[in-house]
C-alpha cells in the first residue's frame, strides 16, 4: 500500500494531504445543524419541565410546597 506521497523534495508545492479533503464545509454544516437542533431540544425540554413544575405548584400551593429554608418539598412531607 502506497501512501500517495513519494517525493519529499518539493513540500511547498503539496497542498492539503489528509483524508476527505474538500468536505470541511459538509462537516461544518453538519455541526451547525446539530448545534441548532441541540439548543432547540434543550429549550423545548426545559420549557416542558417548567410548565409541569408551575402546574404542580399551582395545584398544591406555593406555601405548602416550599419550606421555610427555601428548599422544595412535597406536600406529604412534614416540616
Amino acid at each position: 500500500m502506497e501512501p500517495g506521497l513519494t517525493d519529499w523534495t518539493n513540500l511547498d508545492t503539496i497542498g492539503a494531504f489528509y483524508p476527505f479533503q474538500g468536505f470541511e464545509w459538509l462537516l461544518v454544516a453538519g455541526a451547525v445543524c446539530f448545534w441548532v437542533w441541540w439548543h432547540y431540544r434543550c429549550i423545548v425540554d426545559e420549557d416542558r419541565e417548567m410548565r409541569e413544575a408551575a402546574d404542580y405548584y399551582r395545584r398544591c400551593g406555593i406555601a405548602r410546597c416550599i419550606s421555610a429554608d427555601g428548599k422544595p418539598r412535597r406536600p406529604s412531607e412534614t416540616v
